[in-house]
Protein backbone atom coordinates (compact mmCIF):
# COMPACT_ATOMS: atom_id res chain seq x y z
CA UNK A 1 0.00 0.00 0.00
CA UNK A 2 1.32 3.00 -0.95
CA UNK A 3 1.77 6.00 1.52
CA UNK A 4 -0.34 8.49 0.67
CA UNK A 5 -3.46 5.55 0.63
CA UNK A 6 -2.49 4.76 3.84
CA UNK A 7 -2.49 8.25 4.94
CA UNK A 8 -6.00 8.23 3.39
CA UNK A 9 -7.18 5.93 5.60
CA UNK A 10 -5.46 6.93 8.45
CA UNK A 11 -7.48 10.14 8.01
CA UNK A 12 -10.79 7.76 7.43
CA UNK A 13 -10.45 5.54 10.82
CA UNK A 14 -9.68 9.22 12.56
CA UNK A 15 -12.52 10.73 11.73
CA UNK A 16 -14.37 7.74 13.21
CA UNK A 17 -12.65 8.08 16.58
CA UNK A 18 -13.19 11.32 17.23
CA UNK A 19 -16.81 10.65 16.46
CA UNK A 20 -17.20 7.61 18.97
CA UNK A 21 -14.98 9.96 21.59
CA UNK A 22 -17.76 12.69 21.39
CA UNK A 23 -20.47 10.04 20.94
CA UNK A 24 -19.32 9.33 24.44
CA UNK A 25 -19.10 13.09 25.44
CA UNK A 26 -23.07 13.20 24.48
CA UNK A 27 -23.85 9.88 26.39
CA UNK A 28 -22.34 12.05 29.58
CA UNK A 29 -24.21 14.83 29.11
CA UNK A 30 -27.54 12.91 29.30
CA UNK A 31 -26.77 11.21 31.97
CA UNK A 32 -24.79 14.19 34.24
CA UNK A 33 -26.90 17.07 32.32
CA UNK A 34 -23.93 18.80 32.13
CA UNK A 35 -22.33 19.45 28.84
CA UNK A 36 -18.71 19.07 28.36
CA UNK A 37 -16.69 22.46 27.61
CA UNK A 38 -15.40 20.67 24.68
CA UNK A 39 -18.44 19.11 23.50
CA UNK A 40 -19.85 22.58 23.75
CA UNK A 41 -17.11 23.43 21.37
CA UNK A 42 -17.42 21.22 18.67
CA UNK A 43 -21.14 21.74 17.75
CA UNK A 44 -19.50 23.89 15.30
CA UNK A 45 -18.05 20.38 13.30
CA UNK A 46 -20.54 18.42 12.54
CA UNK A 47 -21.49 15.94 9.32
CA UNK A 48 -25.29 15.19 8.65
CA UNK A 49 -26.74 11.64 9.46
CA UNK A 50 -26.49 9.36 6.58
CA UNK A 51 -30.73 8.57 7.03
CA UNK A 52 -31.26 10.87 10.00
CA UNK A 53 -31.72 14.72 7.75
CA UNK A 54 -32.64 15.83 11.18
CA UNK A 55 -30.11 15.03 13.20
CA UNK A 56 -26.46 15.78 12.88
CA UNK A 57 -23.21 14.29 13.82
CA UNK A 58 -20.43 16.14 15.99
CA UNK A 59 -16.77 15.06 15.09
CA UNK A 60 -14.82 18.24 16.30
CA UNK A 61 -12.66 20.58 14.08
CA UNK A 62 -9.91 18.52 13.74
CA UNK A 63 -12.06 15.80 11.96
CA UNK A 64 -13.55 18.66 9.78
CA UNK A 65 -10.00 19.62 8.39
CA UNK A 66 -9.12 16.36 7.74
CA UNK A 67 -12.09 15.32 5.73
CA UNK A 68 -11.48 18.43 3.67
CA UNK A 69 -7.85 17.13 2.61
CA UNK A 70 -10.05 14.05 1.83
CA UNK A 71 -12.70 15.74 -0.46
CA UNK A 72 -9.90 17.85 -2.16
CA UNK A 73 -8.02 14.35 -2.92
CA UNK A 74 -11.60 13.13 -3.99
CA UNK A 75 -11.57 16.16 -6.52
CA UNK A 76 -8.25 15.98 -7.44
CA UNK A 77 -8.47 12.21 -9.04
CA UNK A 78 -11.23 13.17 -10.77
CA UNK A 79 -9.29 16.35 -12.24
CA UNK A 80 -12.10 18.38 -11.26
CA UNK A 81 -10.92 20.58 -8.59
CA UNK A 82 -10.70 23.82 -10.18
CA UNK A 83 -14.13 23.46 -11.30
CA UNK A 84 -15.77 22.56 -8.24
CA UNK A 85 -15.99 24.54 -4.63
CA UNK A 86 -14.90 22.37 -2.05
CA UNK A 87 -17.15 23.32 0.82
CA UNK A 88 -19.91 21.84 -1.66
CA UNK A 89 -17.95 18.10 -1.63
CA UNK A 90 -17.36 18.01 2.16
CA UNK A 91 -20.60 17.51 3.60
CA UNK A 92 -21.31 14.92 1.04
CA UNK A 93 -18.19 13.03 1.24
CA UNK A 94 -18.82 12.80 5.10
CA UNK A 95 -22.43 11.42 4.77
CA UNK A 96 -20.75 9.29 2.28
CA UNK A 97 -18.16 7.85 4.43
CA UNK A 98 -20.48 7.21 7.49
CA UNK A 99 -22.68 5.35 5.29
CA UNK A 100 -20.32 2.65 4.01
CA UNK A 101 -18.47 2.51 6.71
CA UNK A 102 -20.62 2.72 9.95
CA UNK A 103 -24.20 2.02 8.36
CA UNK A 104 -23.27 -1.01 5.96
CA UNK A 105 -20.39 -1.94 8.15
CA UNK A 106 -17.77 -2.42 5.27
CA UNK A 107 -14.23 -2.18 6.18
CA UNK A 108 -11.57 0.81 5.96
CA UNK A 109 -9.71 -0.60 2.57
CA UNK A 110 -8.36 1.03 -0.22
CA UNK A 111 -11.10 -0.87 -2.52
CA UNK A 112 -13.86 0.98 -0.38
CA UNK A 113 -11.79 4.20 0.35
CA UNK A 114 -11.96 4.58 -3.91
CA UNK A 115 -15.25 3.99 -4.27
CA UNK A 116 -16.41 6.19 -1.46
CA UNK A 117 -14.20 9.27 -3.06
CA UNK A 118 -15.32 7.93 -6.44
CA UNK A 119 -18.96 8.63 -5.32
CA UNK A 120 -18.82 12.06 -4.57
CA UNK A 121 -16.26 13.02 -7.09
CA UNK A 122 -19.25 11.82 -9.33
CA UNK A 123 -21.71 13.51 -7.47
CA UNK A 124 -19.76 16.78 -7.45
CA UNK A 125 -19.46 16.16 -11.30
CA UNK A 126 -23.24 16.07 -12.05
CA UNK A 127 -23.17 20.12 -10.48
CA UNK A 128 -20.93 21.36 -13.62
CA UNK A 129 -22.54 23.09 -15.84
CA UNK A 130 -22.52 26.08 -18.27
CA UNK A 131 -23.83 29.08 -16.28
CA UNK A 132 -24.09 32.92 -17.70
CA UNK A 133 -24.21 35.84 -14.95
CA UNK A 134 -25.23 39.30 -14.45
CA UNK A 135 -22.98 41.12 -12.48
CA UNK A 136 -23.98 45.07 -11.73
CA UNK A 137 -21.31 47.72 -12.29
CA UNK A 138 -20.97 51.62 -11.70
CA UNK A 139 -18.71 52.66 -15.06
CA UNK A 140 -19.48 55.92 -16.96
CA UNK A 141 -22.87 57.68 -16.92
CA UNK A 142 -22.67 58.72 -20.57
CA UNK A 143 -25.78 57.48 -22.51
CA UNK A 144 -24.23 55.20 -25.36
CA UNK A 145 -22.92 53.42 -27.05
CA UNK A 146 -25.43 50.61 -25.61
CA UNK A 147 -22.73 47.87 -24.94
CA UNK A 148 -19.18 46.94 -25.44
CA UNK A 149 -17.12 43.84 -25.44
CA UNK A 150 -13.70 42.97 -23.90
CA UNK A 151 -13.26 39.76 -24.40
CA UNK A 152 -15.47 37.03 -22.50
CA UNK A 153 -17.50 39.80 -21.00
CA UNK A 154 -19.89 42.03 -22.30
CA UNK A 155 -20.98 45.14 -20.49
CA UNK A 156 -24.38 46.55 -21.24
CA UNK A 157 -26.32 49.45 -20.95
CA UNK A 158 -29.45 49.93 -18.70
CA UNK A 159 -31.49 49.96 -21.25
CA UNK A 160 -29.81 46.70 -23.24
CA UNK A 161 -29.95 44.82 -20.24
CA UNK A 162 -33.26 45.39 -19.69
CA UNK A 163 -34.54 44.55 -23.35
CA UNK A 164 -32.28 40.98 -22.60
CA UNK A 165 -34.09 40.21 -19.60
CA UNK A 166 -37.09 40.71 -21.17
CA UNK A 167 -36.13 38.47 -23.60
CA UNK A 168 -35.35 35.77 -21.78
CA UNK A 169 -38.68 35.89 -19.64
CA UNK A 170 -40.48 35.84 -23.20
CA UNK A 171 -39.02 33.09 -24.26
CA UNK A 172 -40.16 31.29 -20.95
CA UNK A 173 -43.01 33.41 -20.21
CA UNK A 174 -44.74 30.54 -18.92
CA UNK A 175 -42.65 29.51 -15.68
CA UNK A 176 -43.05 33.31 -14.97
CA UNK A 177 -46.22 34.31 -14.54
CA UNK A 178 -47.76 35.26 -11.65
CA UNK A 179 -46.46 38.01 -8.74
CA UNK A 180 -43.19 37.07 -7.89
CA UNK A 181 -41.16 38.88 -4.94
CA UNK A 182 -37.89 37.72 -5.82
CA UNK A 183 -38.09 39.20 -9.19
CA UNK A 184 -39.27 42.60 -7.78
CA UNK A 185 -36.57 42.94 -5.27
CA UNK A 186 -33.70 41.36 -8.34
CA UNK A 187 -35.38 44.28 -10.68
CA UNK A 188 -34.97 47.11 -7.98
CA UNK A 189 -31.42 46.18 -7.11
CA UNK A 190 -30.13 45.71 -10.93
CA UNK A 191 -31.89 49.24 -11.68
CA UNK A 192 -29.84 50.61 -9.34
CA UNK A 193 -26.72 50.48 -11.57
CA UNK A 194 -25.80 52.23 -14.88
CA UNK A 195 -24.01 49.22 -16.27
CA UNK A 196 -24.48 45.39 -16.13
CA UNK A 197 -21.63 42.89 -17.57
CA UNK A 198 -23.02 39.72 -18.79
CA UNK A 199 -20.26 36.49 -18.39
CA UNK A 200 -20.54 32.52 -19.30
CA UNK A 201 -18.48 30.68 -16.83
CA UNK A 202 -18.37 27.45 -18.98
CA UNK A 203 -17.83 24.58 -16.82
CA UNK A 204 -17.74 25.09 -13.16
CA UNK A 205 -20.56 24.23 -9.85
CA UNK A 206 -22.59 27.22 -9.18
CA UNK A 207 -20.41 28.08 -6.00
CA UNK A 208 -17.35 28.14 -8.34
CA UNK A 209 -19.16 29.57 -11.36
CA UNK A 210 -20.16 32.85 -9.27
CA UNK A 211 -16.94 33.69 -7.70
CA UNK A 212 -15.12 33.39 -11.08
CA UNK A 213 -17.96 35.58 -12.74
CA UNK A 214 -17.28 38.23 -10.18
CA UNK A 215 -13.30 38.25 -10.45
CA UNK A 216 -13.86 37.68 -14.19
CA UNK A 217 -15.85 41.39 -14.24
CA UNK A 218 -13.38 42.49 -11.72
CA UNK A 219 -10.52 41.86 -14.31
CA UNK A 220 -12.55 43.26 -16.96
CA UNK A 221 -13.12 46.83 -14.93
CA UNK A 222 -9.54 46.59 -13.89
CA UNK A 223 -8.56 46.70 -17.85
CA UNK A 224 -10.86 49.72 -17.87
CA UNK A 225 -8.93 51.09 -15.40
CA UNK A 226 -5.92 50.40 -17.22
CA UNK A 227 -7.01 52.00 -20.57
CA UNK A 228 -8.95 55.12 -19.02
CA UNK A 229 -5.87 56.17 -16.02
CA UNK A 230 -6.94 55.90 -12.48
CA UNK A 231 -7.38 59.38 -12.58
CA UNK A 232 -10.42 59.09 -14.62
CA UNK A 233 -12.06 55.86 -13.16
CA UNK A 234 -11.86 55.57 -9.78
CA UNK A 235 -15.19 56.18 -8.85
CA UNK A 236 -16.00 52.48 -11.23
CA UNK A 237 -17.01 49.59 -9.17
CA UNK A 238 -18.67 45.96 -9.31
CA UNK A 239 -21.66 45.18 -7.36
CA UNK A 240 -22.47 46.35 -4.10
CA UNK A 241 -25.02 48.57 -2.24
CA UNK A 242 -28.17 49.55 -4.20
CA UNK A 243 -27.13 52.98 -3.86
CA UNK A 244 -28.49 55.75 -7.01
CA UNK A 245 -27.49 58.95 -5.26
CA UNK A 246 -25.04 59.19 -2.31
CA UNK A 247 -26.45 61.73 -0.27
CA UNK A 248 -24.02 63.33 2.91
CA UNK A 249 -24.24 66.42 5.15
CA UNK A 250 -21.76 67.73 7.38
CA UNK A 251 -22.17 69.46 10.77
CA UNK A 252 -20.09 71.89 12.92
CA UNK A 253 -20.26 74.68 15.82
CA UNK A 254 -18.20 77.41 15.29
CA UNK A 255 -18.56 80.26 17.38
CA UNK A 256 -21.72 79.25 19.16
CA UNK A 257 -23.43 78.60 16.05
CA UNK A 258 -24.28 75.58 13.91
CA UNK A 259 -23.05 75.47 10.61
CA UNK A 260 -24.70 72.97 8.04
CA UNK A 261 -23.88 71.84 4.46
CA UNK A 262 -25.23 68.93 2.17
CA UNK A 263 -23.65 67.32 -0.63
CA UNK A 264 -25.07 64.67 -3.31
CA UNK A 265 -22.94 62.14 -5.27
CA UNK A 266 -23.66 59.47 -7.88
CA UNK A 267 -21.53 55.85 -8.05
CA UNK A 268 -19.90 55.94 -11.53
CA UNK A 269 -17.88 58.36 -13.59
CA UNK A 270 -19.95 61.56 -14.69
CA UNK A 271 -16.74 63.02 -17.06
CA UNK A 272 -17.16 60.57 -19.90
CA UNK A 273 -18.72 62.00 -23.38
CA UNK A 274 -21.42 60.05 -25.27
CA UNK A 275 -19.14 59.14 -27.91
CA UNK A 276 -16.51 57.95 -25.75
CA UNK A 277 -16.49 54.81 -26.89
CA UNK A 278 -15.29 55.84 -30.50
CA UNK A 279 -11.76 56.02 -29.48
CA UNK A 280 -12.50 51.93 -29.33
CA UNK A 281 -12.10 51.93 -32.99
CA UNK A 282 -8.68 53.75 -33.51
CA UNK A 283 -6.32 50.12 -34.28
CA UNK A 284 -4.33 50.61 -31.34
CA UNK A 285 -6.56 50.64 -28.71
CA UNK A 286 -8.77 47.93 -30.63
CA UNK A 287 -5.50 45.78 -30.65
CA UNK A 288 -4.55 46.51 -26.48
CA UNK A 289 -8.36 45.50 -26.47
CA UNK A 290 -7.91 42.64 -28.00
CA UNK A 291 -4.93 41.59 -25.89
CA UNK A 292 -7.13 42.45 -22.90
CA UNK A 293 -9.70 40.01 -24.14
CA UNK A 294 -7.09 37.15 -24.54
CA UNK A 295 -5.55 37.62 -20.89
CA UNK A 296 -9.29 37.19 -19.58
CA UNK A 297 -10.03 33.92 -21.39
CA UNK A 298 -8.45 32.53 -18.26
CA UNK A 299 -10.49 34.78 -15.69
CA UNK A 300 -13.76 32.66 -17.18
CA UNK A 301 -12.19 29.09 -17.62
CA UNK A 302 -10.26 28.11 -14.64
CA UNK A 303 -8.83 24.87 -17.04
CA UNK A 304 -6.60 26.69 -18.44
CA UNK A 305 -2.95 27.14 -16.82
CA UNK A 306 -1.71 30.56 -18.75
CA UNK A 307 1.34 31.64 -16.09
CA UNK A 308 1.37 34.95 -18.67
CA UNK A 309 -2.14 35.56 -18.66
CA UNK A 310 -2.50 35.09 -14.75
CA UNK A 311 0.71 37.57 -13.80
CA UNK A 312 -1.20 40.17 -15.68
CA UNK A 313 -4.44 39.86 -14.61
CA UNK A 314 -2.48 39.46 -11.40
CA UNK A 315 -1.11 43.04 -11.73
CA UNK A 316 -4.38 43.89 -13.42
CA UNK A 317 -6.14 43.27 -10.18
CA UNK A 318 -3.84 45.40 -7.79
CA UNK A 319 -3.90 48.07 -9.94
CA UNK A 320 -7.52 47.99 -9.92
CA UNK A 321 -7.51 47.89 -6.30
CA UNK A 322 -5.13 50.84 -5.99
CA UNK A 323 -6.95 52.83 -8.17
CA UNK A 324 -10.38 52.17 -6.06
CA UNK A 325 -8.51 52.17 -2.87
CA UNK A 326 -9.89 55.47 -0.80
CA UNK A 327 -6.35 55.41 1.36
CA UNK A 328 -3.42 57.51 -0.10
CA UNK A 329 -0.77 55.34 1.65
CA UNK A 330 -2.75 51.71 0.76
CA UNK A 331 -3.11 53.11 -2.77
CA UNK A 332 1.12 53.17 -2.65
CA UNK A 333 1.20 49.95 -1.47
CA UNK A 334 -1.26 48.11 -4.04
CA UNK A 335 0.54 49.81 -6.74
CA UNK A 336 4.26 48.89 -6.07
CA UNK A 337 2.82 45.55 -5.17
CA UNK A 338 0.93 45.63 -8.94
CA UNK A 339 4.93 46.28 -10.20
CA UNK A 340 6.39 43.54 -8.40
CA UNK A 341 3.79 40.80 -9.33
CA UNK A 342 4.33 41.46 -13.20
CA UNK A 343 7.89 41.45 -13.11
CA UNK A 344 9.34 39.57 -10.43
CA UNK A 345 10.20 35.81 -10.69
CA UNK A 346 10.68 34.80 -6.98
CA UNK A 347 13.67 36.50 -6.79
CA UNK A 348 14.96 37.08 -3.10
CA UNK A 349 18.17 39.95 -3.34
CA UNK A 350 18.26 43.59 -3.97
CA UNK A 351 14.40 43.19 -5.33
CA UNK A 352 14.53 46.98 -5.81
CA UNK A 353 16.99 47.46 -8.26
CA UNK A 354 15.65 44.16 -10.21
CA UNK A 355 11.97 45.94 -9.73
CA UNK A 356 13.53 49.46 -11.26
CA UNK A 357 15.58 47.46 -14.36
CA UNK A 358 12.86 45.53 -15.84
CA UNK A 359 10.31 48.50 -15.19
CA UNK A 360 12.36 51.08 -17.11
CA UNK A 361 13.25 48.58 -19.59
CA UNK A 362 9.52 47.57 -20.42
CA UNK A 363 8.84 50.97 -20.21
CA UNK A 364 11.94 52.74 -22.47
CA UNK A 365 10.85 54.92 -25.57
CA UNK A 366 12.79 54.04 -28.27
CA UNK A 367 13.06 57.40 -29.54
CA UNK A 368 14.36 59.02 -26.14
CA UNK A 369 16.52 56.22 -24.78
CA UNK A 370 17.17 58.59 -21.63
CA UNK A 371 13.87 58.16 -20.56
CA UNK A 372 15.41 54.96 -18.96
CA UNK A 373 17.12 56.33 -16.67
CA UNK A 374 14.45 58.55 -15.40
CA UNK A 375 12.18 55.69 -15.44
CA UNK A 376 14.59 53.82 -13.07
CA UNK A 377 14.66 56.35 -10.71
CA UNK A 378 11.36 56.87 -10.64
CA UNK A 379 10.65 53.13 -10.01
CA UNK A 380 13.63 52.75 -7.50
CA UNK A 381 11.56 55.85 -5.46
CA UNK A 382 8.41 54.37 -5.54
CA UNK A 383 9.33 51.43 -4.31
CA UNK A 384 11.55 53.24 -1.76
CA UNK A 385 8.08 54.52 -0.11
CA UNK A 386 5.91 51.38 -0.50
CA UNK A 387 9.00 49.65 1.89
CA UNK A 388 9.00 52.45 4.36
CA UNK A 389 5.49 52.72 4.40
CA UNK A 390 5.24 49.03 5.31
CA UNK A 391 8.01 48.75 7.57
CA UNK A 392 6.57 51.65 9.55
CA UNK A 393 9.94 54.05 8.79
CA UNK A 394 7.09 57.00 6.75
CA UNK A 395 4.12 57.55 8.34
CA UNK A 396 0.71 57.30 6.43
CA UNK A 397 -0.15 61.14 6.62
CA UNK A 398 3.38 62.21 5.34
CA UNK A 399 3.31 64.28 2.67
CA UNK A 400 5.75 61.78 0.44
CA UNK A 401 1.89 59.90 0.02
CA UNK A 402 1.34 62.44 -2.59
CA UNK A 403 4.29 61.37 -4.47
CA UNK A 404 4.36 57.57 -4.14
CA UNK A 405 0.72 58.29 -5.65
CA UNK A 406 1.74 60.03 -8.34
CA UNK A 407 5.10 57.94 -9.35
CA UNK A 408 2.81 54.61 -8.75
CA UNK A 409 0.01 55.37 -11.07
CA UNK A 410 2.53 56.27 -13.71
CA UNK A 411 4.93 53.80 -14.02
CA UNK A 412 1.69 50.61 -13.49
CA UNK A 413 -0.17 52.36 -16.38
CA UNK A 414 2.60 52.45 -18.85
CA UNK A 415 4.31 48.53 -17.68
CA UNK A 416 0.85 47.04 -17.81
CA UNK A 417 0.30 48.16 -21.16
CA UNK A 418 3.83 47.43 -22.73
CA UNK A 419 4.29 43.76 -21.02
CA UNK A 420 0.91 43.50 -22.36
CA UNK A 421 1.51 44.10 -25.78
CA UNK A 422 5.31 42.59 -25.41
CA UNK A 423 3.79 38.99 -24.14
CA UNK A 424 1.07 39.14 -27.35
CA UNK A 425 -1.70 37.26 -28.31
CA UNK A 426 0.68 33.91 -28.38
CA UNK A 427 2.36 34.67 -24.84
CA UNK A 428 -1.05 35.56 -23.35
CA UNK A 429 -1.77 32.27 -24.68
CA UNK A 430 0.74 29.80 -24.17
CA UNK A 431 0.14 27.01 -21.55
CA UNK A 432 3.71 25.58 -20.62
CA UNK A 433 5.92 28.78 -20.11
CA UNK A 434 8.24 27.68 -17.01
CA UNK A 435 10.04 29.78 -14.21
CA UNK A 436 12.72 29.73 -16.02
CA UNK A 437 11.48 31.19 -19.15
CA UNK A 438 9.67 34.06 -17.93
CA UNK A 439 13.06 35.06 -16.22
CA UNK A 440 15.04 34.46 -19.67
CA UNK A 441 12.33 36.75 -21.64
CA UNK A 442 12.86 39.39 -18.67
CA UNK A 443 16.50 39.00 -18.97
CA UNK A 444 16.00 39.56 -22.94
CA UNK A 445 14.23 42.72 -22.45
CA UNK A 446 16.97 44.37 -19.86
CA UNK A 447 19.28 43.41 -22.48
CA UNK A 448 17.79 45.28 -25.28
CA UNK A 449 17.31 48.44 -23.44
CA UNK A 450 21.20 48.11 -22.25
CA UNK A 451 22.05 48.15 -25.80
CA UNK A 452 19.53 50.86 -26.60
CA UNK A 453 20.47 53.40 -24.10
CA UNK A 454 24.47 52.27 -24.33
CA UNK A 455 24.58 52.85 -28.05
CA UNK A 456 22.17 55.26 -29.28
CA UNK A 457 23.92 55.33 -32.97
CA UNK A 458 23.72 51.63 -33.44
CA UNK A 459 20.17 51.34 -32.92
CA UNK A 460 19.05 54.06 -35.75
CA UNK A 461 21.69 52.81 -38.67
CA UNK A 462 20.14 49.12 -37.56
CA UNK A 463 16.91 50.50 -38.46
CA UNK A 464 14.77 47.52 -39.85
CA UNK A 465 17.46 44.78 -38.68
CA UNK A 466 17.29 46.16 -35.57
CA UNK A 467 13.51 46.08 -35.03
CA UNK A 468 13.54 42.33 -36.36
CA UNK A 469 16.26 41.52 -33.60
CA UNK A 470 13.98 43.42 -30.79
CA UNK A 471 11.05 40.99 -31.98
CA UNK A 472 13.13 37.92 -31.68
CA UNK A 473 14.04 38.86 -28.13
CA UNK A 474 10.74 39.44 -26.82
CA UNK A 475 9.29 36.05 -28.07
CA UNK A 476 11.13 34.19 -25.83
CA UNK A 477 8.77 35.39 -23.18
CA UNK A 478 5.60 35.26 -25.09
CA UNK A 479 6.00 31.72 -25.83
CA UNK A 480 8.77 29.59 -24.47
CA UNK A 481 11.76 30.45 -27.06
CA UNK A 482 9.51 30.56 -30.35
CA UNK A 483 10.80 31.19 -33.71
CA UNK A 484 10.62 34.77 -34.90
CA UNK A 485 9.65 33.29 -37.80
CA UNK A 486 6.71 31.15 -36.47
CA UNK A 487 5.67 34.85 -34.36
CA UNK A 488 6.35 37.13 -37.53
CA UNK A 489 4.10 34.99 -39.41
CA UNK A 490 1.12 34.44 -36.93
CA UNK A 491 -1.64 36.91 -37.89
CA UNK A 492 -3.26 37.23 -34.75
CA UNK A 493 0.11 37.74 -33.06
CA UNK A 494 0.87 41.18 -34.15
CA UNK A 495 -1.37 44.89 -34.03
CA UNK A 496 -3.10 46.29 -37.03
CA UNK A 497 -0.72 49.09 -38.67
CA UNK A 498 -2.39 51.92 -40.41
CA UNK A 499 1.29 53.57 -41.15
CA UNK A 500 3.12 51.84 -44.56
CA UNK A 501 6.34 52.49 -43.27
CA UNK A 502 5.98 50.95 -40.00
CA UNK A 503 7.27 47.51 -39.15
CA UNK A 504 3.77 45.31 -39.00
CA UNK A 505 4.89 42.83 -36.73
CA UNK A 506 5.98 45.30 -34.07
CA UNK A 507 3.18 45.25 -31.60
CA UNK A 508 1.58 48.72 -30.19
CA UNK A 509 3.70 49.75 -26.80
CA UNK A 510 2.40 53.04 -25.20
CA UNK A 511 5.49 53.95 -23.86
CA UNK A 512 6.22 56.96 -21.54
CA UNK A 513 3.92 59.59 -22.24
CA UNK A 514 2.77 58.59 -25.88
CA UNK A 515 1.72 55.46 -27.88
CA UNK A 516 4.58 53.81 -30.27
CA UNK A 517 4.25 51.27 -32.89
Amino acid sequence: MSASKALIEEDIRFIFSERARFARMEQEWFSTKQCPGELREAFLWEIPHPTDKANKLTVGREAIVRLEGLAATALQRAGIEQQVDLSTVRMPLGTILFRKFALEERPIDTKNVDRALSEVAKLAARSIKARTHFIPCHLMHAKEPPEFRIGPVRFMSQRTFRSRVAGLIWQDRSSYRGDNWLRRESAKYYGSFGWIAEVTIPCCDERTSERLATAAVTSALDCLHILFRASHSARMGVGGPAVKHDRRATLQLVDSALSFSTSVGWPGEVAFPDDWATAFEQPEHRYVLDLFGAALESAVDPRLDRPLSERFLDAALWFGEAVREPSRAAKVIKYVTALERLVMTDEKDDITSQVAARVSAICVDPDDPNSREQLRKEAERAYSLRSKLAHGSLSPKSDQIFEGVRLGAKLCELTLVNALAMFGFQGLRAEQLTRSDVVAGFQTVVARADRLTGSRETHVAGGEAEDRGRSKETASIAAAGAEEADRSSSDDCVAPSTDKETNASEPVIRTSGQSRR
